[in-house]
Protein backbone atom coordinates (compact mmCIF):
# COMPACT_ATOMS: atom_id res chain seq x y z
CA UNK A 1 0.00 0.00 0.00
CA UNK A 2 1.16 3.56 -1.00
CA UNK A 3 1.55 5.74 1.95
CA UNK A 4 2.62 9.38 2.03
CA UNK A 5 4.36 9.29 5.53
CA UNK A 6 6.95 6.40 3.99
CA UNK A 7 6.97 8.25 1.09
CA UNK A 8 8.19 11.34 2.16
CA UNK A 9 10.51 9.64 5.10
CA UNK A 10 12.32 7.74 2.08
CA UNK A 11 12.64 10.80 0.11
CA UNK A 12 14.00 12.84 3.27
CA UNK A 13 16.40 9.60 3.94
CA UNK A 14 18.30 9.46 0.35
CA UNK A 15 18.42 13.44 0.68
CA UNK A 16 20.12 13.30 4.33
CA UNK A 17 22.40 10.30 3.83
CA UNK A 18 23.63 12.02 -0.03
CA UNK A 19 24.43 15.78 1.78
CA UNK A 20 25.88 13.74 5.27
CA UNK A 21 28.50 11.74 2.40
CA UNK A 22 28.95 15.15 0.09
CA UNK A 23 29.56 17.31 3.57
CA UNK A 24 31.26 14.67 5.59
CA UNK A 25 33.71 13.96 2.80
CA UNK A 26 34.05 17.27 1.40
CA UNK A 27 35.04 18.77 4.91
CA UNK A 28 37.29 15.97 5.40
CA UNK A 29 39.36 16.89 1.52
CA UNK A 30 38.53 20.68 1.57
CA UNK A 31 40.20 20.91 5.71
CA UNK A 32 43.33 18.09 4.06
CA UNK A 33 44.02 20.42 0.78
CA UNK A 34 44.34 23.53 3.07
CA UNK A 35 46.37 21.90 5.52
CA UNK A 36 48.98 20.48 2.91
CA UNK A 37 49.11 23.69 1.38
CA UNK A 38 50.12 25.63 4.78
CA UNK A 39 52.38 22.56 5.18
CA UNK A 40 53.80 23.07 2.41
CA UNK A 41 54.65 27.00 3.27
CA UNK A 42 56.00 25.56 6.73
CA UNK A 43 58.43 23.41 4.44
CA UNK A 44 59.28 26.37 2.31
CA UNK A 45 60.25 27.99 5.51
CA UNK A 46 62.29 24.99 6.41
CA UNK A 47 64.45 25.01 3.44
CA UNK A 48 65.17 28.59 3.55
CA UNK A 49 66.85 27.76 7.13
CA UNK A 50 69.05 24.47 5.81
CA UNK A 51 70.02 27.02 3.00
CA UNK A 52 70.77 29.35 5.51
CA UNK A 53 72.87 26.79 7.48
CA UNK A 54 74.94 26.11 4.29
CA UNK A 55 78.17 28.25 5.40
CA UNK A 56 81.41 28.22 2.77
CA UNK A 57 84.30 26.79 4.32
CA UNK A 58 87.95 26.20 3.52
CA UNK A 59 87.22 23.07 1.39
CA UNK A 60 84.21 24.90 0.33
CA UNK A 61 80.21 24.73 0.96
CA UNK A 62 79.65 23.00 4.19
CA UNK A 63 76.14 21.99 6.62
CA UNK A 64 76.90 24.02 9.54
CA UNK A 65 74.53 21.20 11.45
CA UNK A 66 74.59 23.53 15.04
CA UNK A 67 71.95 25.94 13.07
CA UNK A 68 69.66 22.84 12.23
CA UNK A 69 66.72 21.80 14.01
CA UNK A 70 66.96 18.77 16.68
CA UNK A 71 63.94 17.22 15.11
CA UNK A 72 66.32 16.09 12.21
CA UNK A 73 68.54 14.51 14.39
CA UNK A 74 65.90 11.97 16.19
CA UNK A 75 65.49 8.17 14.55
CA UNK A 76 62.65 8.42 12.17
CA UNK A 77 60.76 11.55 13.72
CA UNK A 78 59.10 12.26 11.08
CA UNK A 79 61.21 15.39 9.76
CA UNK A 80 63.79 15.08 6.56
CA UNK A 81 66.23 16.74 4.81
CA UNK A 82 68.76 16.15 1.83
CA UNK A 83 70.95 18.89 0.92
CA UNK A 84 73.16 18.65 -1.79
CA UNK A 85 75.88 21.13 -2.97
CA UNK A 86 78.09 20.14 -5.99
CA UNK A 87 79.94 17.08 -4.62
CA UNK A 88 79.18 17.13 -1.28
CA UNK A 89 75.53 15.79 0.08
CA UNK A 90 74.04 15.91 3.71
CA UNK A 91 70.71 13.86 4.58
CA UNK A 92 69.68 14.37 8.24
CA UNK A 93 70.09 11.65 10.85
CA UNK A 94 66.42 10.70 11.20
CA UNK A 95 66.45 9.29 7.83
CA UNK A 96 69.20 6.52 8.96
CA UNK A 97 69.74 4.36 5.88
CA UNK A 98 66.48 5.34 4.00
CA UNK A 99 66.54 7.17 0.99
CA UNK A 100 64.02 10.45 0.76
CA UNK A 101 61.78 10.23 -2.25
CA UNK A 102 61.67 13.14 -4.83
CA UNK A 103 58.55 14.45 -5.72
CA UNK A 104 58.05 15.08 -9.66
CA UNK A 105 56.85 18.76 -9.00
CA UNK A 106 57.49 20.87 -6.14
CA UNK A 107 53.89 22.20 -6.51
CA UNK A 108 52.11 18.54 -6.17
CA UNK A 109 51.27 18.14 -2.65
CA UNK A 110 51.17 14.32 -3.77
CA UNK A 111 52.12 12.30 -0.48
CA UNK A 112 55.33 9.78 -1.18
CA UNK A 113 55.65 6.60 1.03
CA UNK A 114 58.74 7.57 3.83
CA UNK A 115 60.56 4.87 6.58
CA UNK A 116 58.49 2.77 8.64
CA UNK A 117 55.20 3.02 6.77
CA UNK A 118 55.36 7.06 6.89
CA UNK A 119 53.22 9.45 4.20
CA UNK A 120 55.48 12.29 3.67
CA UNK A 121 55.24 15.71 1.97
CA UNK A 122 58.17 16.13 0.11
CA UNK A 123 59.08 19.56 -1.21
CA UNK A 124 62.36 20.14 -3.18
CA UNK A 125 63.65 23.03 -4.40
CA UNK A 126 66.98 24.48 -6.17
CA UNK A 127 68.74 27.53 -4.52
CA UNK A 128 71.93 29.44 -5.52
CA UNK A 129 74.44 30.09 -2.64
CA UNK A 130 77.66 31.80 -2.80
CA UNK A 131 77.19 31.25 -6.85
CA UNK A 132 76.97 27.51 -6.41
CA UNK A 133 73.54 25.48 -7.19
CA UNK A 134 72.34 23.85 -3.83
CA UNK A 135 69.36 21.59 -4.15
CA UNK A 136 67.24 21.16 -0.83
CA UNK A 137 64.49 18.72 -0.23
CA UNK A 138 62.33 18.82 2.77
CA UNK A 139 59.57 15.86 3.73
CA UNK A 140 56.90 15.95 6.71
CA UNK A 141 55.80 12.70 7.73
CA UNK A 142 51.80 13.43 7.16
CA UNK A 143 50.45 10.10 8.91
CA UNK A 144 49.15 11.36 12.12
CA UNK A 145 47.07 14.02 10.01
CA UNK A 146 45.44 10.99 7.71
CA UNK A 147 44.31 9.34 10.95
CA UNK A 148 42.77 11.79 12.59
CA UNK A 149 41.28 12.98 9.03
CA UNK A 150 39.83 9.11 9.22
CA UNK A 151 38.55 9.82 13.21
CA UNK A 152 36.90 12.81 12.13
CA UNK A 153 35.54 11.41 8.97
CA UNK A 154 33.88 8.53 11.55
CA UNK A 155 32.73 11.55 13.67
CA UNK A 156 31.08 12.92 11.07
CA UNK A 157 29.52 9.94 9.89
CA UNK A 158 28.53 9.65 13.23
CA UNK A 159 26.55 12.73 13.74
CA UNK A 160 25.20 12.79 10.30
CA UNK A 161 23.63 9.76 11.11
CA UNK A 162 22.31 10.86 14.04
CA UNK A 163 21.15 13.90 12.47
CA UNK A 164 19.23 12.10 9.71
CA UNK A 165 17.31 9.40 12.70
CA UNK A 166 16.58 12.92 14.71
CA UNK A 167 15.08 14.86 10.86
CA UNK A 168 13.10 11.32 10.55
CA UNK A 169 11.64 11.49 13.72
CA UNK A 170 10.85 15.14 13.66
CA UNK A 171 9.73 14.23 10.13
CA UNK A 172 7.01 11.75 11.13
CA UNK A 173 6.21 13.98 13.93
CA UNK A 174 5.15 16.98 11.90
CA UNK A 175 3.58 14.86 9.35
CA UNK A 176 1.21 12.88 11.74
CA UNK A 177 0.63 16.25 13.10
CA UNK A 178 -0.16 17.48 9.31
CA UNK A 179 -1.96 14.59 8.29
CA UNK A 180 -4.42 15.07 11.71
CA UNK A 181 -6.71 17.00 9.50
CA UNK A 182 -7.53 14.38 6.79
CA UNK A 183 -7.66 11.92 9.77
CA UNK A 184 -10.70 13.79 11.11
CA UNK A 185 -11.54 14.26 7.55
CA UNK A 186 -11.71 10.44 7.58
CA UNK A 187 -13.86 10.10 10.43
CA UNK A 188 -16.10 12.68 9.30
CA UNK A 189 -16.78 10.69 6.10
CA UNK A 190 -17.61 7.58 8.00
CA UNK A 191 -19.98 9.61 10.02
CA UNK A 192 -21.22 11.07 6.90
CA UNK A 193 -21.83 7.84 5.56
CA UNK A 194 -23.86 7.06 8.54
CA UNK A 195 -26.23 10.00 8.49
CA UNK A 196 -24.41 11.71 11.66
CA UNK A 197 -23.36 14.58 9.84
CA UNK A 198 -24.40 16.41 6.27
CA UNK A 199 -21.03 18.85 5.78
CA UNK A 200 -17.50 18.42 7.05
CA UNK A 201 -15.83 20.63 8.67
CA UNK A 202 -13.74 23.24 7.08
CA UNK A 203 -11.55 24.39 9.65
CA UNK A 204 -8.90 22.57 7.85
CA UNK A 205 -5.61 23.52 6.56
CA UNK A 206 -5.13 25.94 3.93
CA UNK A 207 -4.17 22.75 1.33
CA UNK A 208 -7.19 20.51 2.43
CA UNK A 209 -9.95 23.58 1.97
CA UNK A 210 -10.62 22.86 -1.94
CA UNK A 211 -10.72 19.14 -0.97
CA UNK A 212 -13.54 19.87 1.79
CA UNK A 213 -15.83 21.90 -0.24
CA UNK A 214 -15.45 19.59 -3.01
CA UNK A 215 -16.61 16.85 -0.52
CA UNK A 216 -19.47 19.40 0.68
CA UNK A 217 -20.85 20.33 -3.03
CA UNK A 218 -20.97 16.64 -3.24
CA UNK A 219 -22.76 16.21 -0.45
CA UNK A 220 -25.45 18.55 -1.46
CA UNK A 221 -25.98 17.72 -4.27
CA UNK A 222 -26.37 14.24 -3.30
CA UNK A 223 -28.95 15.80 -0.56
CA UNK A 224 -30.52 17.85 -3.43
CA UNK A 225 -31.05 14.51 -5.82
CA UNK A 226 -32.62 12.45 -2.86
CA UNK A 227 -35.02 15.70 -2.10
CA UNK A 228 -36.04 15.61 -5.35
CA UNK A 229 -36.29 12.19 -6.12
CA UNK A 230 -38.54 12.04 -3.10
CA UNK A 231 -40.38 15.24 -4.15
CA UNK A 232 -41.19 13.51 -7.54
CA UNK A 233 -42.19 10.04 -6.22
CA UNK A 234 -44.89 11.70 -4.07
CA UNK A 235 -45.92 14.31 -6.33
CA UNK A 236 -46.45 11.03 -9.06
CA UNK A 237 -47.89 9.12 -6.68
CA UNK A 238 -50.52 11.92 -5.41
CA UNK A 239 -51.07 12.63 -9.42
CA UNK A 240 -51.75 9.41 -10.76
CA UNK A 241 -54.18 8.63 -7.20
CA UNK A 242 -57.66 10.24 -8.93
CA UNK A 243 -57.10 9.02 -12.64
CA UNK A 244 -56.60 5.40 -11.34
CA UNK A 245 -59.72 5.46 -9.22
CA UNK A 246 -61.66 7.04 -12.08
CA UNK A 247 -60.28 4.56 -14.73
CA UNK A 248 -60.93 1.45 -12.18
CA UNK A 249 -64.16 3.02 -11.23
CA UNK A 250 -64.96 2.74 -15.02
CA UNK A 251 -63.64 -0.20 -15.94
CA UNK A 252 -66.38 -2.00 -13.29
CA UNK A 253 -68.97 -1.40 -15.85
CA UNK A 254 -69.33 -3.99 -18.46
CA UNK A 255 -70.72 -1.22 -21.08
CA UNK A 256 -69.13 1.83 -22.08
CA UNK A 257 -71.21 5.16 -23.52
CA UNK A 258 -69.22 8.00 -24.79
CA UNK A 259 -68.98 10.15 -22.07
CA UNK A 260 -67.71 7.09 -20.13
CA UNK A 261 -65.20 6.87 -22.74
CA UNK A 262 -64.42 10.20 -23.18
CA UNK A 263 -63.90 10.57 -19.36
CA UNK A 264 -61.70 7.36 -19.48
CA UNK A 265 -59.87 8.97 -22.58
CA UNK A 266 -58.70 12.12 -19.87
CA UNK A 267 -58.02 10.22 -17.40
CA UNK A 268 -55.27 8.17 -19.36
CA UNK A 269 -54.15 11.54 -21.10
CA UNK A 270 -53.65 12.79 -17.43
CA UNK A 271 -51.84 9.93 -16.83
CA UNK A 272 -49.63 10.02 -19.13
CA UNK A 273 -48.79 14.01 -18.54
CA UNK A 274 -48.00 13.14 -14.86
CA UNK A 275 -45.35 10.64 -16.18
CA UNK A 276 -44.17 12.62 -18.62
CA UNK A 277 -44.07 15.68 -15.73
CA UNK A 278 -41.76 12.92 -13.55
CA UNK A 279 -39.67 12.25 -16.63
CA UNK A 280 -38.87 15.49 -17.23
CA UNK A 281 -38.48 16.53 -13.49
CA UNK A 282 -35.71 13.49 -13.38
CA UNK A 283 -34.09 14.85 -16.45
CA UNK A 284 -33.01 18.12 -14.73
CA UNK A 285 -30.03 17.51 -13.34
CA UNK A 286 -26.95 20.07 -13.87
CA UNK A 287 -25.09 17.71 -11.24
CA UNK A 288 -24.18 15.41 -14.19
CA UNK A 289 -20.80 16.50 -15.38
CA UNK A 290 -21.36 19.76 -18.12
CA UNK A 291 -21.57 18.06 -21.53
CA UNK A 292 -21.93 21.23 -23.81
CA UNK A 293 -22.39 24.37 -23.13
CA UNK A 294 -25.48 26.73 -24.15
CA UNK A 295 -24.70 28.83 -27.09
CA UNK A 296 -26.30 32.27 -27.27
CA UNK A 297 -24.89 33.09 -30.44
CA UNK A 298 -25.79 29.34 -31.86
CA UNK A 299 -28.86 28.14 -30.43
CA UNK A 300 -31.25 30.96 -29.31
CA UNK A 301 -31.80 32.16 -33.19
CA UNK A 302 -32.91 28.35 -33.42
CA UNK A 303 -35.00 28.30 -30.42
CA UNK A 304 -36.63 31.72 -31.11
CA UNK A 305 -37.03 30.82 -34.96
CA UNK A 306 -39.05 27.62 -33.77
CA UNK A 307 -41.43 29.06 -30.76
CA UNK A 308 -42.49 31.59 -33.70
CA UNK A 309 -42.92 29.52 -36.12
CA UNK A 310 -45.23 27.48 -33.99
CA UNK A 311 -46.88 30.84 -32.78
CA UNK A 312 -47.33 31.91 -36.18
CA UNK A 313 -46.56 35.43 -37.11
CA UNK A 314 -48.87 37.31 -35.11
CA UNK A 315 -46.19 37.54 -32.38
CA UNK A 316 -42.95 39.25 -32.80
CA UNK A 317 -39.88 37.80 -30.16
CA UNK A 318 -37.64 40.55 -29.63
CA UNK A 319 -33.88 39.94 -27.88
CA UNK A 320 -30.21 41.97 -28.10
CA UNK A 321 -27.73 41.37 -30.58
CA UNK A 322 -26.35 38.28 -30.30
CA UNK A 323 -22.61 39.25 -32.19
CA UNK A 324 -20.18 38.75 -28.93
CA UNK A 325 -21.84 36.84 -26.53
CA UNK A 326 -20.29 34.05 -24.96
CA UNK A 327 -21.58 30.46 -23.85
CA UNK A 328 -23.37 30.56 -20.95
CA UNK A 329 -21.77 27.78 -17.99
CA UNK A 330 -25.42 25.47 -18.23
CA UNK A 331 -26.36 22.49 -19.59
CA UNK A 332 -28.07 23.69 -23.27
CA UNK A 333 -30.75 20.72 -23.11
CA UNK A 334 -31.31 22.08 -19.90
CA UNK A 335 -31.15 25.98 -20.95
CA UNK A 336 -33.10 25.12 -24.02
CA UNK A 337 -35.62 23.54 -21.61
CA UNK A 338 -36.41 26.83 -19.63
CA UNK A 339 -35.77 29.19 -22.78
CA UNK A 340 -38.35 27.37 -24.78
CA UNK A 341 -41.03 27.17 -21.83
CA UNK A 342 -40.56 31.24 -21.15
CA UNK A 343 -41.10 31.95 -24.72
CA UNK A 344 -43.66 29.33 -25.31
CA UNK A 345 -45.84 30.66 -22.60
CA UNK A 346 -45.34 34.48 -23.25
CA UNK A 347 -46.06 34.12 -26.84
CA UNK A 348 -49.10 32.00 -25.72
CA UNK A 349 -50.41 35.49 -24.22
CA UNK A 350 -48.79 37.92 -25.48
CA UNK A 351 -50.61 39.79 -28.52
CA UNK A 352 -47.82 41.13 -30.97
CA UNK A 353 -44.66 41.35 -28.36
CA UNK A 354 -42.49 39.24 -26.71
CA UNK A 355 -39.24 40.65 -25.22
CA UNK A 356 -36.57 38.30 -24.08
CA UNK A 357 -33.65 40.28 -22.18
CA UNK A 358 -30.20 39.07 -20.29
CA UNK A 359 -27.84 40.19 -18.56
CA UNK A 360 -24.49 37.98 -17.14
CA UNK A 361 -22.68 39.13 -13.84
CA UNK A 362 -20.39 37.76 -11.61
CA UNK A 363 -22.89 36.00 -8.99
CA UNK A 364 -25.05 34.65 -12.05
CA UNK A 365 -27.45 34.33 -15.15
CA UNK A 366 -30.39 37.00 -14.97
CA UNK A 367 -33.25 36.47 -17.32
CA UNK A 368 -36.42 38.12 -18.04
CA UNK A 369 -39.13 37.30 -20.41
CA UNK A 370 -41.77 40.02 -21.02
CA UNK A 371 -45.37 40.02 -23.21
CA UNK A 372 -47.83 42.28 -24.09
CA UNK A 373 -50.89 39.94 -23.12
CA UNK A 374 -53.15 40.19 -19.68
CA UNK A 375 -50.98 39.43 -17.58
CA UNK A 376 -52.04 38.24 -13.92
CA UNK A 377 -52.87 40.19 -11.38
CA UNK A 378 -50.41 40.70 -8.24
CA UNK A 379 -52.25 38.32 -5.95
CA UNK A 380 -52.51 36.00 -8.33
CA UNK A 381 -48.59 36.41 -8.85
CA UNK A 382 -47.86 35.84 -5.31
CA UNK A 383 -50.21 32.51 -4.80
CA UNK A 384 -48.48 30.83 -7.93
CA UNK A 385 -45.33 31.29 -6.60
CA UNK A 386 -45.97 29.33 -3.24
CA UNK A 387 -44.48 26.23 -2.59
CA UNK A 388 -47.29 23.35 -3.62
CA UNK A 389 -49.34 25.12 -5.65
CA UNK A 390 -49.44 23.99 -9.59
CA UNK A 391 -49.40 26.89 -11.74
CA UNK A 392 -51.92 25.47 -14.25
CA UNK A 393 -54.21 25.40 -11.20
CA UNK A 394 -53.87 28.77 -9.88
CA UNK A 395 -53.93 30.45 -13.35
CA UNK A 396 -56.36 29.16 -16.30
CA UNK A 397 -53.57 29.35 -19.24
CA UNK A 398 -50.49 29.91 -17.46
CA UNK A 399 -49.44 25.81 -16.54
CA UNK A 400 -47.02 23.33 -16.74
CA UNK A 401 -44.60 25.06 -19.11
CA UNK A 402 -44.35 27.55 -16.00
CA UNK A 403 -44.25 24.78 -13.43
CA UNK A 404 -41.11 23.11 -15.51
CA UNK A 405 -39.29 26.39 -15.41
CA UNK A 406 -39.73 26.62 -11.62
CA UNK A 407 -38.41 22.96 -11.36
CA UNK A 408 -35.52 23.74 -13.52
CA UNK A 409 -35.17 26.99 -11.16
CA UNK A 410 -34.93 25.48 -8.18
CA UNK A 411 -32.42 22.34 -8.92
CA UNK A 412 -30.11 25.21 -10.01
CA UNK A 413 -30.29 27.00 -6.57
CA UNK A 414 -31.83 30.06 -8.71
CA UNK A 415 -34.63 32.32 -7.89
CA UNK A 416 -38.14 33.18 -10.08
CA UNK A 417 -40.26 36.14 -9.62
CA UNK A 418 -43.17 37.39 -11.84
CA UNK A 419 -43.65 41.15 -12.24
CA UNK A 420 -45.72 43.11 -14.68
CA UNK A 421 -44.16 44.05 -17.92
CA UNK A 422 -43.58 47.72 -18.84
CA UNK A 423 -45.38 46.05 -22.49
CA UNK A 424 -48.51 45.46 -20.26
CA UNK A 425 -48.43 41.49 -19.59
CA UNK A 426 -46.38 39.12 -17.36
CA UNK A 427 -42.50 39.78 -16.68
CA UNK A 428 -40.77 36.55 -15.81
CA UNK A 429 -37.58 37.01 -14.19
CA UNK A 430 -35.00 34.24 -13.35
CA UNK A 431 -31.55 34.15 -11.87
CA UNK A 432 -29.81 31.56 -11.99
CA UNK A 433 -26.33 31.02 -10.11
CA UNK A 434 -23.09 29.87 -11.67
CA UNK A 435 -22.43 26.13 -11.46
CA UNK A 436 -19.89 25.30 -8.93
CA UNK A 437 -16.78 25.32 -10.43
CA UNK A 438 -13.85 23.20 -8.68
Amino acid sequence: MNSISRRLGGGLLLVLLLTVTLVGQGAVWVFDRALRDYLSSDLQREADALLAAVSNGPQGLYLDTGRVSPDYMRLYSGRYFIVEAGPHRWRSRSLWDQRLPMPLDSADHTLQPGPSGQQLLVRSERFNKLGQSVQISVALDYQPLLEAFARARVWLWGLGGLAVLISLAVQQLLLRKALRPLRQARQELAEWQAGQRLQLSDQVPQELLPLVQEVNHLGEQLERIIQRARKGVGDLSHGLKTPLAVVERLLIKEVLDAGDREVLHQQIEQIRRQLERALQRARLAPERQLTRRFSVAEDLPWLCTSVQQAHGERVRIEHPDLQGETPWPFEREDMLELLGNLLDNACKWARSRVRLEWQVTEQGLLLSVEDDGPGISEADRQRVLQRGVRLDEAVTGHGLGLDIVGDLVEVYNGDLQLQKSPLGGLAVQVHLPFPHQP
